[in-house]
């Protein structure tokens, strides 16, 4: 039997995604009386809304890992009943929205809630399932023509109440469900209000807890990157880059941020001027965090939890001096110039030296 993955999708799988099945519910408060979902037959998609949301699940194949409680079964049951039992897909997910809806206390946001089975290729010729759930909060949009009069042209203005608007900021709250044994989380979650955790109603209705706590992915992305920089070839560093530079610029992210996100932690690690090289730079690194369950989550990094070890920077001199400090070597006023002939001056600018004895 195959070891569960650690990490999530990888880039090949996310971009094989296709949508199986697709539906989505109405959620509206002012819909009638003890009826606060409307419930469809079916959705038509068009190819540029279905590229919106493939484009929005891959987004998500890369959020926080969550695991299912041992105690709550029902929406995983029912998830597993999407994949097994296509033919009742329209009356699950209809069990399904209503769950959601039911477990928001006071009035919820109008909008709709998608309920979507899709696939991808997990190996060759092997195909696999997941469940994907959306809550999109409606906004109303505005459209408008103009017509002549009297030779003047006058705009007409008219306001669409049903609108779904088209962009990242649309997704309230996602999951992307795997109830297979492929991967080692059971649920991708992301909640725009909460993040980088789940609202307290989300997260009954999902019925998760997190796979990993804050610390353990603070010290494997720190880890992760140090084992990535050391295995670089010479030809791909950037000028004036090493496995210090990588490491010391992670430290001081995971120092500085309260909230984890992948892409300014990429950033903010790779540094080059060759945008081509930077771009190929940060593809390989996230490939490396996706692999170790890092990439997506969103979490409040730990740096008090890496060993003093994890935290230096070391360099060794060929005459036998040792320069051991934490975070970036700009950050602690050092400098380093290459001279040529593997030859290098150092140079540190301190407010004070002592004597160590």
């Amino acid at each position: 039997m195959a070891v569960p993955l650690d990490g999530v999708l990888s880039q090949a799988q996310r971009e094989s995604l296709e949508i199986v099945s697709f539906i989505f519910h109405i959620i509206d408060a002012d819909a009638g009386e003890d009826e606060d979902v409307i419930f469809l037959d079916e959705v038509q998609l068009q190819a540029a809304q279905k590229k919106f949301f493939l484009d929005r699940l891959r987004d998500i194949a890369e959020g926080t890992q969550y695991v299912f409680k041992q105690d709550a079964v029902h929406l995983k049951e029912k998830c597993q009943q999407l994949v097994d039992a296509p033919d009742k897909f329209i009356e699950l997910s209809r069990q399904i929205t209503t769950d959601f809806s039911g477990r928001h206390q006071g009035q919820m946001s109008a909008g709709v809630f998608i309920v979507s089975i899709v696939k991808y290729v997990a190996a060759a010729h092997d195909w696999r399932q997941l469940v994907f759930l959306v809550k999109m909060d409606k906004q109303p949009s505005f459209t408008y023509s103009y017509e002549e009069k009297d030779g003047r042209r006058v705009a007409v203005i008219n306001e669409v109440q049903n609108s779904l608007n088209e962009s990242k900021n649309a997704i309230q709250k996602s999951a992307l469900i795997d109830v297979s044994d492929q991967f080692a989380w059971d649920v991708l979650a992301f909640d725009r209000v909460k993040k980088p955790g789940l609202g307290d109603y989300f997260r009954a209705f999902l019925g998760v807890t997190e796979r990993q706590q804050d610390a353990v992915l603070t010290r494997t992305a720190h880890g992760q990157v140090r084992k990535w920089a050391k295995k670089l070839p010479a030809e791909q560093l950037p000028p004036g880059e090493d496995l210090n530079t990588f490491a010391g610029r992670s430290l001081n992210y995971l120092n500085d941020h309260d909230v984890f996100d992948t892409d300014d932690y990429l950033n903010a690690v790779v540094r080059d001027e060759n945008a081509d090289r930077k771009a190929m730079l940060m593809g390989s690194l996230r490939e490396v965090l996706a692999e170790a369950g890092v990439a997506g989550q969103q979490f409040r990094p730990q740096p008090g939890s890496l060993r003093t070890s994890e935290r230096k920077q070391v360099y060794q001199t060929l005459e036998g001096v040792t320069i051991s400090f934490e975070g970036s070597a700009e950050a602690v006023g050092m400098a380093i110039e290459q001279l040529g002939n593997g030859r290098a001056r150092v140079t540190i600018e301190t407010n004070r030296l002592d004597a160590k004895g």
